[in-house]
């Protein structure tokens, strides 16, 4: 089946979570707005508790949890979140707990140093901030070629990568998570036991129309490096300088 006709399942047994929006690169065309929208948004101790209580109490079957940014390791409490996650991964041993890094800097180093040795490290060692990522910030409804798509396919990243959660809360992917804090849907879902394939595909029925993920469907997104946008997204940063959305916490 070609990835035009394919609809692609999100993922639910690998989540990101999105611990801070601070990075230490903000890297053109980044799919969490870091560089575009500009945050120091972190979630919470408290939290990363409820996601773990609600991840034992629904006797949800993680097989990836990764820990993300921004950079995750300038979170000033990166050892007390994986300290509360640990719980988790005693309970579900197979659980691979993995921290994405761009291995940029000194103090980001020395905190890799010290990750306690059943925590992942996914390191991309990233030396600027111009890489190769996908052409994020062109929305698919600015192509007149995806005019009728079917939004609610999702694409091979809600598969690829799983679940994303934020401080907001629950989202198909991490990307989709990062592009309602600057729209300002504010359409997170609060609590685990209401994540399922018919609340996350409505997410993407909106999130979608939006996320230049989306066009992987079509075999057509090449990397860039060069810095990107469409008038959907220049709006909606110029929007969210002015005014940052005041988005419910999860």
């Amino acid at each position: 089946m070609s990835n035009k006709k394919r609809s692609w399942i999100p993922n639910m047994k690998k989540i990101e979570i999105e611990i801070t929006t601070f990075c230490n690169l903000c890297c053109f065309n980044c799919n969490r707005s870091v560089r575009q929208a500009a945050s120091n948004e972190q979630m919470t101790l408290n939290q990363i508790i409820k996601f773990v209580n609600e991840s034992i109490e629904l006797n949800w079957n993680w097989k990836y949890i990764g820990l993300l940014g921004g950079e995750p390791t300038l979170h000033p409490h990166i050892f007390d979140i994986l300290r509360i996650l640990k719980r988790y991964r005693d309970i579900k041993q197979n659980c691979i707990i993995e921290l994405v890094t761009n291995g940029y800097g000194r103090k980001v180093n020395k905190i890799l140093s010290k990750l306690p040795s059943w925590v992942n490290i996914r390191n991309s060692y990233k030396t600027s901030i111009k890489n190769k990522f996908f052409s994020y910030n062109i929305s698919p409804i600015d192509i007149k070629e995806y005019k009728n798509a079917d939004f609610t396919r999702g694409c091979k990243t809600t598969q690829e990568c799983g679940l994303g959660l934020t401080r907001y809360g629950y989202y198909p992917c991490g990307a989709g998570a990062s592009l309602d804090r600057v729209f300002g849907f504010d359409i997170a879902i609060k609590r685990l036991s209401l994540v399922n394939q018919q609340t996350l595909k409505s997410q993407l029925r909106l999130l979608c129309r939006f996320c230049g993920h989306f066009k992987r469907n079509f075999n057509n997104d090449k990397r860039i490096t060069k810095e990107m946008m469409s008038k959907t997204w220049i709006k909606a940063y110029k929007e969210y300088q002015k005014a940052k959305p005041n988005l419910s916490l999860y």
